[in-house]
């Protein structure tokens, strides 16, 4: 029977070394993933806020360009108050 070959200090560090690159390459294209599922997120919120102002409008019977209005009299302090 052939005895197996013990592996040198220099073989188990090379071999810690490419399973640490590939976890490097794993964990950078989960972030990627992570990066994209966050910019959608962040979409789909900006969506649901114009989807809230376009029913605001409808509920109280005003266009856009009232609500332009209405805002463009507003001072950016009002506007601030008014978020509180």
């Amino acid at each position: 029977m052939e005895r197996r070959h013990r592996r040198t200090r220099r073989e188990k560090l090379e071999d810690e070394l490419v399973k640490t690159e590939e976890a490097i390459v794993q964990y950078t294209e989960a972030i990627a993933t992570m990066e994209e599922r966050r910019q959608s997120l962040m979409e789909e919120i900006e969506s649901e806020h114009m989807r809230e102002v376009t029913k605001l409008l409808k509920e109280k019977n005003l266009s856009v360009e009232q609500l332009k209005d209405l805002l463009g009299d507003m001072t950016s302090e009002d506007l601030a108050r008014q978020g509180a």
